[in-house]
């Protein structure tokens, strides 16, 4: 059976709880805080792991957090290919989440810049199912990984986020695209209607996520297909895209047809909103000594 090959980013999160958002100049008391794994490319392969046989290619620094970050993915059922920056620290994030389990988050790359070309392509050598990729790696590497992986007729499906203005040219390159309603506003320059029936992505396969709304599949900026969310409680919202995005890679990788793999995805993605995801991690990430 053909793996899911990710080709994407790590990083350590380190998470902080509060009541509600602070404002401009503000300071608050958080409510809790704790590190995790995380990074598009970490959290896409272990939700995709849970599917289906899975590769992650990325980089890391020489320090604990890289090895805190090797030994998770590997317990976690990732078989992960890493290289290592000499001259930059494994990639962090530092994100908020409020009382309604809304979350905001800053990036630092580090490491994941020096992920490259040559590191990804070697990983075509052994040829996957599909290749999954987003936003966080940089963009010299993404065109090197979809253009091989188009020579070698190896299906393609890029998450477009963070959303980058300079990394428009990629979008072609794919076969499948999925962004956020957030990423799609971006791509087209207003906001998006949710029930909206055209969108103008000039594009053969795009994907909105729409948290509560569900999901949108375009084709050429027709709808083709539309996935409701299920009805659920949120404890957090922090890496339910993700989580969305890595399931629909396995079920794609499986062969299963683009709607049958958006409501397996859908599914996935409202249950583990239902769940803040600390607890095992406390016990998983040891402290500094």
């Amino acid at each position: 059976m053909s793996d899911v090959l990710v080709v994407g980013s790590i990083h350590l999160d380190r998470m902080v709880s509060v009541a509600a958002f602070p404002q401009p100049g503000e300071t608050i008391v958080s409510l809790d805080t704790w590190t995790q794994l995380g990074g598009k490319g970490a959290n896409q392969a272990v939700a995709s792991a849970q599917q289906h046989p899975t590769r992650l290619v990325a980089c890391v620094g020489r320090d604990r957090d890289g090895e805190q970050a090797r030994a998770l993915l590997t317990a976690r059922g990732v078989s992960v290919v890493l290289s290592e920056s000499a001259t930059q620290a494994t990639g962090s994030s530092v994100a908020l989440i409020d009382a309604a389990g809304e979350n905001m988050g800053i990036i630092a790359p580090a490491a994941n810049t020096d992920l490259t070309p040559a590191a990804v392509t070697a990983a075509l050598d052994t040829p996957p199912a599909l290749v999954l990729c987003q936003w966080e790696t940089p963009p010299d590497t993404l065109s090197a990984v979809l253009e091989a992986a188009r020579r070698r007729g190896i299906p393609t499906l890029l998450n477009a986020a963070p959303w980058r203005e300079d990394y428009r040219a990629l979008l072609p390159l794919a076969d499948h695209v999925i962004v956020n309603a957030v990423e799609a506003a971006a791509w087209l320059g207003r906001p998006v209607d949710p029930h909206a029936q055209t969108l103008p992505f000039d594009h053969p396969s795009v994907t909105v996520t729409l948290g509560a709304d569900g999901a949108a599949h375009y084709a050429r900026g027709h709808l083709r297909h539309r996935q409701p969310a299920p009805r659920v409680q949120a404890q957090s919202t922090h890496g339910a895209g993700d989580r969305f995005v890595g399931t629909l890679a396995a079920h794609l990788a499986q062969g299963r047809a683009l709607p049958d793999a958006l409501s397996a995805a859908s599914a996935a993605a409202a249950t583990f909103v239902q769940t803040l995801h600390k607890a095992e991690l406390h016990t998983e990430l040891q402290p500094h000594r």
